[in-house]
């Protein structure tokens, strides 16, 4: 990943602990589930006033094959309103994904 102002070690960081908890995965139902806690957390922050919630934390989504990350930043410095969005898409098959192609 390349390093984009207002994101960067922070974010390949948690890319690698999403990428460990989802090693040896290979039913979706399986990854949508190891995924629940970066999601739910990421719902509960969303709904905190700024000065409350974590600086920046990670939602992903997983479909099409792909893991689609949503890296948020709630106080960019170039943000008028603090938000600020990275979002990265990355390939990660199972075989019931590489079998439907």
């Amino acid at each position: 990943m390349q390093i984009i102002l207002g994101f960067g070690c922070q974010e390949e960081r948690e890319r690698a602990r999403v990428i460990e908890a989802l090693d040896g995965l290979t039913d979706e139902k399986d990854i949508h589930m190891a995924l629940r806690p970066w999601n739910e957390k990421a719902k509960e922050y969303d709904k905190m006033p700024r000065e409350t919630a974590p600086e920046r934390y990670t939602s992903i989504s997983f479909y099409d094959g792909k893991l689609h990350f949503s890296h948020i930043n709630r106080q960019h410095p170039f943000s008028p309103d603090g938000w600020a969005l990275l979002q990265i898409d990355e390939q990660f098959s199972t075989p019931e994904a590489d079998h439907a192609r």
